[in-house]
């Protein structure tokens, strides 16, 4: 963070902090495929498709079993990554993927159910391999999947993570999710331990409004000095 930064941080305060969360928000929706640096190589963002089954069964049955556990679908299982596929091609759900020479590297997933009342809320599930933590992967994905929510007009987006995924709760707290309930002993792992599962969320009038307000107290907060 530059000087200016921490010193409007200190002297705005929340204002700050919120006029962050909303600059966080502005990544624009990439044309896919695209071939973008992370890290010393680059990785190919595209859709998922079909013929990616065998990458996703690979990618998943790499990852440790902890990164599984707030995923909807156990993804290690062909007939689940079928029923994934089948989400996308019926459009209730739109994934991009994250290619490098491995393989697949990481995916972001903007989900819908089949409720006609719940059609403007969307969960955003983003993962990356292991190899591609701490490369600012995640961080990628989580943009692209916010920005398709934005282009769907979704009105409230969703997360939810274990409570011990520190990094990927801070990643949504950036975008401006909040926490919304923790769901105590909601998630059993495969040897039979209990985790708690903590949902975050992002109602986009209601921040618009609290952006709004941020501003206006900046202004009177400059006015007034």
């Amino acid at each position: 963070m530059g000087l200016l930064a921490q010193i409007s941080r200190l002297l705005l305060g929340p204002a700050a902090e919120i006029e962050a969360q909303a600059a966080a928000q502005r990544a624009q929706l990439l044309t896919l495929p695209a071939i973008v640096p992370i890290g010393p190589g680059t990785i190919t963002l595209r859709r998922l498709q079909r013929g990616d089954g065998d990458a996703i069964l690979e990618f998943a049955r790499a990852l440790a079993p902890h990164d599984l556990l707030f995923l909807r679908r156990d993804i290690t299982q062909p007939d689940q990554v079928d029923d994934w596929i089948n989400e996308i091609e019926e459009g209730y759900a739109i994934s991009v993927g994250a290619f490098d020479a491995v393989g697949l590297a990481g995916y972001a997933t903007v989900s819908r159910d089949h409720m006609t009342w719940t059609a403007h809320v969307a969960e955003l599930r983003v993962l990356a391999a292991t190899r591609m933590r701490g490369k600012g992967l995640g961080w990628l994905l989580t943009e692209q999947a916010f920005a398709i929510a934005r282009e769907m007009g979704i009105r409230k987006m969703m997360a939810q993570m274990t409570t011990d995924q520190v990094a990927a709760v801070a990643v949504f707290k950036r975008m401006g999710f909040e926490p919304e309930a923790v769901l105590r002993n909601q998630v059993l792992d495969r040897d039979g331990r209990l985790h708690d599962l903590q949902i975050m969320s992002l109602d986009v009038d209601a921040f618009r409004a609290k952006v709004n307000l941020a501003r206006a107290s900046v202004e009177s907060h400059l006015l007034e000095t």
